[in-house]
């Protein structure tokens, strides 16, 4: 395209652009097709700043290599310069509508206007090969796009919304009484908070109209007051979002959220109870419908559950449940019944665990309503599943009392319209499941209205259980290093998100997601957990890797290992042993202490002396009883003690156990170490073999 045609086509876009600016300054109802153009203001905006900021990296980049692309760089300033001054034009369409505050959208338009001005100018400086003029003036142009940026976040969004994630947010009031709500800053603000404030807010004033504070309610907008108190059907802040969303007057406006049944009662009760902006509940008439719209509005403190002991947890499994940790490292249970039938004595078991259910799956297992009375004292169950069974309206009784049921499936069961109304007016579950059931379809529909939750009523995505996902796992199995190593992630379902920590932190959604082998330069504490949309997400798999300063290869021993676990190589060869003694990578002494001295071959800087061990108790392998580690001159004589730790049972478990013990020995410079790790002699009193020589079992002592 020839010059002359680009001149003629933007001068027919500016003439085209300056005919509408001054029909719309001249027209007092502004036509429809301008109000369509200023919507298009927040699209076009982003296509000048994209092709400035662009432009500016590849000015930079042409300085700096000293290849300037005069050409490239010029055609871009002459598209910004177009777009920017279109994106004004559609500006000021858009503010004809009203609704904003004047002197933050002044300073908006006219930096926009200046951002404009500064990019035309950079266009021409650029076509006439004013060079040196065009970096200081290409900052300008950004700062000036920044400011009106901002202040166009502000006119749009409110005047908190760059900085609003910036600080740790206020912690929220403790009200777990109705009675400590307050009706108008516990409930009502935060009903106009959600629905309405983003345009009546003091920025952005639909109608004149700022919903922010009490002053600017009391006033009202444009069409005068929107409350008259104890009269609801007299004051537009009720009557508008009632009337039909087709109606120009309803709001929110169509494709906004809209006030929901429960949320449009509470604003009722509020007008009609005097408007009051410091009452507390306490003050106000009360009724059960009131008291069920609050629920939500309630702040109670996090729940702390105590943990389970062994011994509860080994009864509900033998009763024929399966028992598993919720979330790894937390005391809520998840607890399924994997029988075919179950009776009473088996529902009983459950009691013992009634603080740490947290998820109960009772499907298929023949539960009746007789058996059903034991789920009022589970207060602390939020997702809990009756389907396949045979439970009615009875059952549902005692369900009233969970406050905390997020989830209830009642598929295929026998409960009906009545009593999944009676439910509902005690507790109200985010999703509830009733295909199959006697509750109709159309009466579900409208719960669903009146108490703003999920009612699925036919097959639905997800109706499967949920399953967690087979712990990850990595390669090289290898934890201890010399030399940098990269670790491989890998699980065996396929498309899941592997997350990681380095910091010995629990992994979890928000963690760096695997992508590339896990680079380790030091000794870390990486830990995996696996992610799946639609399934439960892994248990944490725990890796500890040990970056070997000094990799020993010059040592003596004092007494060799067993003749049947023989080896004292393993002692340093860097590969570890698993929780069998028979996998050949462990050395065993019965009745010896280790005791070996290591030369690291010049006087070298030392932190910690750590140290593999095994326990066995079938087998007469237990821990050492303690480590002492010395450093001498020669290797030979004069041997100074440096530290020692002693090694302690922690529980009674009689599990194969295997362990690293590290003595903390901070900057010990020396070149010989002496490193005894003491047997028992003699199994222990608790030990059936007790008086009996013990066996130890060694395979890595390291120094870090």
């Amino acid at each position: 395209m020839d010059i002359n045609k680009k001149k003629k086509i933007t001068a027919l876009v500016f003439g085209l652009c300056i005919i509408a600016v001054c029909q719309a300054s001249n027209e007092e109802n502004i036509p429809r097709g301008i109000l369509f153009f200023g919507r298009l203001h927040p699209l076009i905006l982003h296509l000048p700043i994209g092709a400035l900021i662009l432009t500016f990296f590849i000015d930079i980049i042409g300085r700096l290599k000293k290849e300037y692309p005069k050409t490239v760089i010029t055609n871009a300033l002459g598209f910004s310069a177009l777009l920017s001054i279109i994106t004004v034009i559609f500006g000021y369409f858009l503010s004809l509508e009203g609704g904003y505050e004047e002197q933050i959208l002044d300073i908006h338009f006219w930096t926009g206007i200046l951002s404009a001005c500064c990019i035309i100018v950079l266009f021409y400086l650029s076509y006439k090969q004013y060079d040196k003029f065009v970096l200081p003036l290409f900052i300008v142009s950004l700062l000036s796009i920044s400011v009106a940026g901002h202040y166009g976040s502000v006119l749009t969004h409110g005047d908190d919304f760059v900085t609003e994630y910036a600080f740790a947010p206020p912690e929220k009031r403790t009200i777990e009484v109705i009675d400590s709500l307050k009706i108008y800053e516990d409930v009502v603000f935060r009903i106009l908070d959600k629905k309405c404030l983003q345009c009546h807010n003091s920025t952005k004033k639909k109608g004149e109209l700022s919903l922010l504070t009490k002053a600017s309610i009391l006033k009202g907008g444009e069409n005068g007051k929107i409350i008259t108190k104890n009269n609801a059907f007299e004051s537009d802040l009720y009557m508008h979002p009632i009337l039909p969303i087709a109606d120009e007057k309803h709001m929110p406006p169509e494709g906004k959220p809209q006030l929901s049944k429960n949320e449009l009662w509470l604003l009722k009760y509020w007008i009609e109870n005097g408007a009051s902006f410091e009452n507390y509940i306490a003050k106000m008439p009360k009724n059960d419908t009131l008291k069920k719209a609050l629920k939500k509005y309630l702040v109670f403190n996090e729940k702390e559950i105590e943990e389970a002991s062994s011994k509860d947890v080994a009864e509900v499994i033998s009763a024929g449940f399966s028992v598993m940790k919720r979330v790894p490292g937390e005391a809520g249970l998840h607890v399924k019944f994997l029988k075919d039938t179950i009776t009473n004595k088996e529902i009983k078991a459950l009691i013992n665990l009634k603080d740490q259910i947290v998820e109960l799956n009772l499907s298929n297992s023949g539960i009746t309503d007789k058996m059903t009375s034991s789920l009022k004292k589970m207060k602390n169950l939020e997702v809990l599943r009756l389907d396949n069974t045979n439970i009615t309206d009875e059952s549902l009784k005692y369900i009233e009392t969970l406050e905390f049921l997020k989830s209830l499936n009642l598929y295929q069961t026998n409960v009906s319209n009545i009593g999944l109304k009676n439910l509902l007016k005690s507790v109200s579950p985010a999703q509830i499941f009733v295909w199959k059931t006697k509750v109709d379809t159309s009466f579900s529909k409208e719960l669903e209205k009146e108490y703003g939750i999920q009612i699925h009523n036919g097959m639905f995505k997800g109706f499967v259980e949920l399953s967690p996902i087979k712990k990850p796992s990595s390669k090289p199995d290898k934890t201890l290093f010399t030399k940098d190593i990269d670790i491989t992630l890998l699980s065996e379902l396929k498309k899941v998100d592997l997350r990681y920590t380095t910091d010995g932190k629990e992994p979890d959604s928000l963690s760096t997601l695997y992508t590339i082998p896990v680079h380790i330069n030091k000794t870390t504490n990486l830990k995996i957990k696996a992610f799946k949309k639609g399934w439960l997400p892994s248990e944490t798999l725990d890796k500890y890797y040990f970056k070997i300063g000094h990799k020993i290869v010059n040592y003596s021993i004092k007494q060799k290992p067993d003749i049947k676990y023989p080896g004292a190589h393993k002692l340093f060869d860097l590969e570890e042993g698993s929780t069998s003694f028979k996998d050949g990578k462990w050395t065993g002494y019965l009745g010896f202490d280790v005791n070996t001295i290591i030369d690291l071959g010049s006087v070298k800087s030392v932190d910690n002396i750590s140290v593999n061990c095994l326990e066995n108790v079938g087998n007469w392998i237990v821990f050492p009883e303690k480590m002492i580690a010395y450093t001498s001159k020669d290797g030979k004589t004069n041997f100074k003690k440096i530290g020692e730790i002693k090694i302690k049972r922690k529980d009674d478990s009689k599990a194969d156990l295997k362990k690293r013990f590290t003595l903390s020995i901070p900057k010990t410079t020396a070149q010989y170490f002496k490193v005894v790790i003491k047997n028992p002699k003699v199994l222990p009193k608790w030990h059936e073999g007790a008086g009996k020589a013990s066996w130890i079992f060694v395979d890595e002592i390291f120094l870090w």
